[in-house]
């Protein structure tokens, strides 16, 4: 034991002592309320707690912050592994709606086909995490790429200006994109689920 553990064993020692001498012995307050007066702490943070902020975990008594996990643990994707996966679902969405633009070939069949190559960049772009937010962005990110094939068809069949790329997008025949593009939202997060 240092020296330093023998002088707060000593300090906790006469600590009774300094208050019947009148010395001033303050208690502890709530870490969350602190009107209220406490001796009880957190196992693990150790800051005071009140009796309605108290939580009885697996390991003692725990603050609302240490017994709730962090993300990672409830299987809940950081805001790092968010971003990367949308980065690479972009990419390859950009990628792909380009070259299916350029080909011509816009259908259900190379949509569900852009949407599994999207997933699958955002699903090994967040590394391997299943999280909603990652499948939300995949979905997203494919009807990004159907909707630049939509415009690279359009230009490239001669029915806009590559000026006029906003008038494009608002001329566009959005009914014969409706089945491709929830064949692109399902291949996106379908990709999630194999």
């Amino acid at each position: 034991m240092g020296v330093g553990g023998g002088a707060i064993s000593l300090l906790k020692l006469a600590e009774p002592f300094a208050e019947s001498r009148g010395g001033t012995r303050t208690t502890p307050r709530c870490y969350y309320h602190p009107d209220r007066e406490t001796n009880i702490t957190c196992g693990r943070c150790e800051r005071p707690l009140c009796a309605d902020c108290v939580k009885h975990g697996a390991t003692g008594v725990r603050c609302e912050e240490c017994l709730t996990p962090p993300p990672r643990a409830r299987g809940l994707a950081t805001t790092r592994q968010v971003v990367q996966a949308t980065t690479a679902a972009l990419v390859v969405a950009l990628a792909g709606g380009l070259l299916l633009g350029w080909l011509g070939w816009v259908g259900p069949l190379t949509a569900l086909v852009l949407g599994l190559a999207v997933g699958s960049a955002a699903f090994y772009g967040g590394r391997r995490h299943r999280d909603a937010a990652i499948q939300g962005a995949a979905g997203i990110m494919a009807l990004v790429g159907l909707l630049l094939a939509a415009v690279v068809l359009s230009l490239r069949g001669g029915q806009a200006e590559v000026g006029g790329v906003a008038r494009t997008l608002v001329n566009l025949p959005y009914a014969r994109f409706i089945l491709p593009a929830i064949a692109a939202i399902v291949g996106a997060v379908l990709r999630f689920l194999l």
